[in-house]
């Protein structure tokens, strides 16, 4: 892990975070945390960031209010993410389409959703 934060000492509305081996960061932090409104920059919704957020992002060290809601924020994550590449085989099974998310090999079986499920079914029982 390239730096960890530890919350360390908390008085007063000050909370001093140990960065590494001898950096310490101290910032302030009120004492009581309010649900905010904010107007999300990709789609203009407005948003809740609650409390318990609030609370969440002051522990982790963040500085910066979301600026994004929920929705826009996993749109925009998985945006990012290429788009996964399927594989059609014959189950070994029921010979049946098996559709997998990696190369089949020559020579080893592959299965359905459904045989695979049932196979595991009976392993475990």
């Amino acid at each position: 892990m390239p730096y960890s934060l530890k919350k360390s000492v908390e008085h007063k509305g000050t909370v001093q975070f140990r960065i590494r081996a001898n950096k310490t960061k101290t910032r302030e932090v009120p004492d009581m945390y309010e649900d905010k409104t904010l107007i999300c920059k990709d789609c203009g919704n407005e948003f809740v960031f609650t409390a318990g957020e609030q609370e969440f992002y002051a522990e982790k060290g963040f500085q910066n209010e979301p600026q994004r809601c929920k929705a826009c924020r996993v749109a925009r994550k998985n945006a990012a993410k290429p788009e996964r590449e399927f594989f059609i085989a014959t189950c070994a099974k029921c010979g049946g389409e098996a559709k997998v998310p990696f190369r089949p090999t020559e020579g080893r079986d592959v299965y359905c959703s459904n045989c695979f499920a049932q196979m595991k079914e009976e392993q475990d029982g």
